[in-house]
Formats: structure tokens, sequence, C-alpha cells
């Protein structure tokens, strides 16, 4: 009857022109955020019709509107919270919108030190789910976006953080307070991987490139602190289509409480088939995931959060490198299950707490040639923290964590000898860290933390600082220092446990100017030592012997870092440099050396660009990077060779469209766009010419040149 009416009068409008105009309404306004800044390319539309406009550069909008009497006005834009407004349609309405941040999806990359603060979000890189979307290079991989951030490594045959000197195993990831201790896809020799999970579960990345808080441990360098999105207030429907494969999700949203469901598949076997692929496959990537997310907010201090997620991964490939003449082939495949539960509130309005329980279990079937790899862990933690506001200017935030680790590896070789290595390690953390506030320009957090591992029986103490001072209305000095501890890897732990932890000391001086939102710089100066490295010789079988805490090293370095979003309209970018000097004796290195992994010098370039009239934002990045080393057996310097100069242009463009009051995505990125054939490493063959010396083998990307296409439905 309703549709009826409506093909009525919009017959008798067609006839009658004149009366057409009397009867419609007009609704206008401006759009902006809560700073007042106007937001181009919002849609403004009646709840259930087709009536609206986009708001224009200047946050303005208007359009005409049949609909009469009481209407629901809506309001959407990506990295935006809905707005919707009752509207009384008997006259001309005239609004100012205000939109706030979305909690799902907020949209820039921001380093906070600028806030006056001295604890870990005032002095960390923080990226947002939108920006890592919208990295060229990054192709939605949280690692590969952080990697254009100041004190990274390129890292393009490996896809995970190395940070400020140190190794891969160097670095931890948090979700919510919680160790993830498998973030990344299983990672196999020549081959780069990539992060685990989706930028889209988290609300803000906080990477940490040293100095970092009590709160944390078992790690070197550095910490990447993902922190999830809350309760989602509207129910969606979203399918990917992707090259490589496609994914689909579904939330549903009550009134205190919202459920996500998600799965996917990815094949990369049509890549291999259009591309000529650097890697000789045999079975190109491919795997399924699935995750469920639910969250439950009992109060308007509490909210309880659930997180599991699975993978399955197959892949084999051949590698120029048996020790026959012949390729080696590799093959990898397993299980990884992570879950992940918390709950935080508060006791009082002076007192919070937050708990909570993560779990990661993995099981890797690794092929090497004829020999086999099983290895199978199962690492879980709980933890508790509580912070009290004991003063205007005291806060005490203090807790305690343990994690068990459990893990098993039979080396099954191709003569039938079988090495089986296992241990279980109980790890408990306790800390306590006030920050006082003295005034308005000068905060200091004093810290200490102390760990006790079971595995090799030992304690560890580790005293952290760091200041912070406020020189100018927009400029603060900040300075940190910090001794950290880390227990031997899985792959010495599983030959012998008379081992000690490894020790680094941090110290960290950085400088900052400008506004977050608007231009920023920023220039940090860092020195670090490491002592007790574990160093072994390595036999015949590849398997270390004679392990011992006998090595050390050194890091240091500049980092910098600016960021305009002002001087040119709708157009953002950061730059960033780092060099650094480092060397360390660590593993089977003969002698102190630059590792194999090091560019002395880094560049990165990030620009995007919104084109308000066709919803489109067009984005590059560009990173160069100096030669890394790497050893040839045929010289007597041990990592004294570099490979040239590595450099990747990348582009991409995304355009945004809706359907009906939901917007979708068409996004298109290209790597490596001028083809560059980098050498990122070499590696020496197991065969020597009749002189002695062995051939090198050059190792490059898979890809010389990734193309990416996706359409990204919400429904």
């Amino acid at each position: 009857m309703k549709q009826a009416f409506k093909r009525t009068i919009t017959t008798i409008l067609l006839i009658f022109p004149a009366i057409f105009v009397l009867a419609q309404t007009t609704v206008s306004g401006v759009v902006t955020t809560k700073q007042g800044e106007p937001i181009p390319g919002v849609n403004i539309f009646i709840k259930d019709t087709y009536d609206g406009a986009s708001s224009d550069d200047e946050g303005r909008f208007t359009f005409r509107t049949s609909e009469n009497a009481k209407q629901v006005l809506m309001a959407t834009f990506i990295g935006y919270k809905s707005w919707e407004q009752e509207i009384d349609l008997t006259s001309d309405i005239k609004l100012k919108i205000e939109l706030q941040e979305s909690v799902n999806t907020l949209d820039a990359v921001t380093i906070t030190a600028g806030s006056f603060t001295a604890d870990d979000e005032g002095r960390a890189s923080v990226m947002k789910p939108l920006d890592i979307y919208t990295t060229p290079s990054a192709n939605g991989d949280v690692m590969a976006a952080i990697r254009t951030m100041p004190g990274t490594q390129a890292s393009a045959d490996d896809g995970r953080l190395l940070v400020r000197g140190g190794d891969v195993y160097e670095t931890a990831t948090y979700i919510d307070g919680l160790v993830a201790a498998k973030p990344y896809y299983s990672k196999t020799p020549d081959v780069a991987t990539r992060g685990r999970f989706s930028p889209s579960l988290f609300n803000g990345v906080q990477f940490n490139t040293g100095g970092y808080s009590a709160e944390y441990g078992q790690a070197l360098s550095s910490v990447l602190v993902l922190n999830s999105t809350g309760k989602a207030e509207n129910d969606n429907t979203g399918i990917s289509l992707m090259s490589v494969g496609g994914e689909a999700n579904h939330t549903s949203s009550w009134d205190k409480s919202s459920l996500m469901l998600s799965g996917g598949y990815i094949n990369f076997s049509g890549y291999d088939k259009i591309f000529n692929s650097n890697i000789d496959w045999e079975k190109p990537v491919e795997s399924v995931n699935g995750t469920a997310v639910f969250r439950y907010k009992p109060r308007s201090s509490g909210l309880f959060k659930a997180y599991v997620t699975t993978d399955y991964g197959n892949l084999a490939y051949n590698v120029p490198a048996g020790s026959d003449g012949h390729p080696m082939k590799i093959s990898n495949r397993g299980t990884t299950v992570y879950s992940n539960l918390s709950y935080r509130d508060c006791i009082s309005d002076k007192s919070c707490y937050r708990v909570g329980v993560s779990s990661t279990f993995q099981d890797q079937q690794t092929g090497l040639a004829a020999d086999d790899v099983n290895t199978r862990e199962w690492s879980v933690e709980t933890r508790f923290a509580l912070v009290h506001d004991l003063s205007e200017g005291v806060k005490l935030t203090w807790g305690a964590n343990g994690t068990s680790h459990l893990y098993n590896q039979d080396y099954i070789q191709d003569e039938g000898e079988t090495y089986t290595g296992e241990f279980d390690d109980h790890l408990l953390g306790v800390f306590v860290e006030p920050e006082i506030k003295f005034s308005k320009n000068l905060a200091i957090r004093p810290g200490i933390r102390s760990e006790y591992s079971s595995v090799i029986n030992r304690w560890n103490v580790a005293p952290r600082f760091a200041v912070a001072l406020k020189t100018g209305e927009n400029a603060q000095l900040s300075g940190a220092w910090g001794m950290y501890h880390q227990t031997p890897q899985p792959d010495y732990l599983k030959l012998t446990t008379d081992l000690d932890f490894e020790k680094a000391t941090h110290y960290i001086l950085s400088y900052q100017f400008g506004d977050v939102s608007e231009r920023l710089f920023r220039a940090e100066a860092y020195y670090k030592t490491y002592s007790d490295l574990v160093t072994y010789s390595a036999e015949e079988n590849g398997l270390p012997s004679n392990l011992q805490n006998t090595g050390d090293g050194y890091a240091g370095g500049l980092d910098i870092f600016w960021r305009d979003q002002k001087t040119i309209k709708g157009f953002d970018y950061w730059v960033t440099y780092s060099y650094i000097d480092t060397k360390r004796k660590y593993k089977y290195y003969p002698e102190k050396a630059t590792p194999e992994f090091i560019s002395d010098h880094t560049f990165s370039v990030v620009g995007k660009y919104w084109v308000n009239k066709i919803n489109t934002q067009i984005g590059m990045s560009f990173t160069a990077a100096s030669g890394r080393p790497y050893n040839d057996p045929n010289s007597t310097v041990f990592n004294g060779e570099k490979t040239k100069m590595y450099s990747d242009l990348s582009l991409n463009f995304s355009h945004v469209f809706y359907l009906g009051n939901q917007y979708s995505v068409f996004y298109c990125s290209v790597n490596n766009v001028l083809g560059n054939d980098n050498i990122l490493s070499y590696r020496p063959s197991d065969l020597a010419d009749a002189q002695g010396n062995y051939n090198l083998i050059p190792v490059k990307r898979d890809l010389k040149r990734m193309v990416f296409m996706g359409l990204f439905l919400n429904f």
C-alpha cells in the first residue's frame, strides 16, 4: 500500500512541477569532527529511503526530500561512529552534525609523545586499522605497515619485525595485555611470512621500539600491543572477494553483547600460474582460517572480551641448495589455535583492574629434503593488573603474570635417526610501577619487574625509569632507561637447560614538536647493550652444541619521524629515516659482526590523498635501504660483504561506494611498481668448485611485482 501511494504521489509531482517543489523539504547543514574540522565525503540520508547527499570539501551538504512528519536522519563515514537523530520534516531543517571516531576503525597513525605523560602511550608509535589497510606496501598486514615506522628493518625476505638491531624473537606481541605467542604464520627459508591477526579486530596498534613499561617482559628489544575493539553497536555482514581468495563475516549486536564470526580461504596457485615467481613452487601457499569474537558489557565500567582464531596452512617448494647438486624440497603444514579471554572493570572511581588468560597451540610438520621436523607447542598465560589513582598526581599500577610453556620436537633424519627435544617451563612475573606528575610540565615513571623461570631455575630483577619534560606548548623532551631479560629460545632449551636469561639495557632520549593531528616532528637517539646472548657451535648434522651465555653486543642509532596532515587539504603523508650501528656475537658467529638482517640506513615515505569528488583515496609508499651484510665462505671476514641497495615503490587506490547505508570498498595495490630486481641476501651452496670456492645463490622476493585486488562488501 505504501509503495502504491508513493508511486501515485510521484506521478502527480511529475505532472505538476510547481506542486513538487512546494511539497519538498530542504535538509542542509555541516558535518565536523569534535574539534570542529569539516569532514568531506560523509553520507547523509533519511533512514530507509534514498533521499540524501554527500558532504563537500567544507563538510556542507543539502538535499530535498518529499518525506514528511518525523523521520530519522543518519550520517555515516569510514572511521567514525554512525550518527542518527530524529527530525521533523514539517519545515526546512538546518543541522550541525558532529561525528565521533569509531572504536572499530580509526583513521590515522600518530605518535603521541606530544601528550604530556611518561607512560608507553606517550612515547610509542600508534597505528590505526584504517591506516594499515591504506598503506600500499602493507597489503593489510599489521607487521608490514609497522615497518614504515622508524627503528625497523625492511626485511622483505622475512616479513617479521626486526627492531633496532634486535633479532625477530626480541619483539613480543600482546593482545589486550596478554601475550600472543605465535603472532606470525610459520616462517620457512627464502619466503616472507605475515602477521596472523587481522587489523579490523583492533581499535589501535601501539608499537614501542624500546624503553617500555615494567608491565611487559620477555622481550629484549620491543613490544607490539594490539588493543581489540569493544562491543559492536550494529549488525553487519561482510563479504570480501580477493585475487588470492575470499572471506565472509557476520556481526550480531544485542543490548549488552555482540558476536562476530568470520572465515576465510587463501590460495596463491593462481599467482604462481600468472606471474613469474622466483620460488620453484611445488604447492603454493594455501590456508583456511576462522575467527569468533564475543563481547559482553554487563555495566558501563565492565567489559568481557573473548577472542578465538584458528588457521591451517600448507606449502611446498624447492630451493637450489642440495648437497648432491639437486634442489632441496622444503614443505610446511600445520595448525594454530589462539584464544584470548579478558575482563576489565572498576572497583571504585579511583581503582580499576584487568584480568585475563590467553592460550596458543601450534602443531607444525616441516620437511627438509628427506628429513622431517615435527613440533608441538602449547603456551598458556594468565595475567592481572590493578591501577590505583592514589592522588591527583600519582597513579600506581601493579600486577603479575604466569606462563606455562610445553614444547616437544622430533627431528627425524632420512637415515632413521630421531632426535627428540622437549621441555616444560613455568614463568612467573611480577611488577610495580608508579607514575608521578610533579607539575603539568614534569612527570616520571619508575618501575621494577622480576621474573622466575623454572626451566633454567633462575630469577631476574629489571629496574626501569621514564621521564617526560614539557619544554613548550607543543614540545616535549623525554627519556627512558631500563633493563630487559628474555628466556633462551626453545631451539636451545630443547638441547640444554643449563643457560641463563639473555639481557639488554636501553638508553633512550627523544624530542618531539608539533600537533599530532596536524604536523609532527620527532627525533629519538638510542643506545642498547646486550649481554649473556646464547652462542653455540654448528655441528655437521645441523644441531648446535656447546651452548653458552657468552655472547654480547651493542646497537645505537637515530630515528626521525615527520608527519604532515595540514599543508595540502586531503593529503596526509609521513617520512621516516633510521640510522643504526650495531654488532653482536651470538648464535654461531665466530666474532662480533653486524647481523645479516641489518641495513645501516632505512628511509620510508608514505602518502595518501583523498579525492572527494569520486570518493577515492590514492596511496603511495616508497622504501629504500642500504645493503645488508652477508657471509661469503670464500672470504676471511665473517659477514664482510654487502648486498646492493634495496628499494620498493608501491601504489594503491581505494574507492568507497555505498550499498544502502553501508559503505563498501574496491581496493587495488601494486608492490614494487618499477620491478626492481632486489637481491636481499646470498646463500652459499653446499658444493665447492675445483678451487674450493662456493657458489652464492641470490635470495629474492617470491614475486618481483605483486598485484592485489579486492572487493570488500558490507550489508
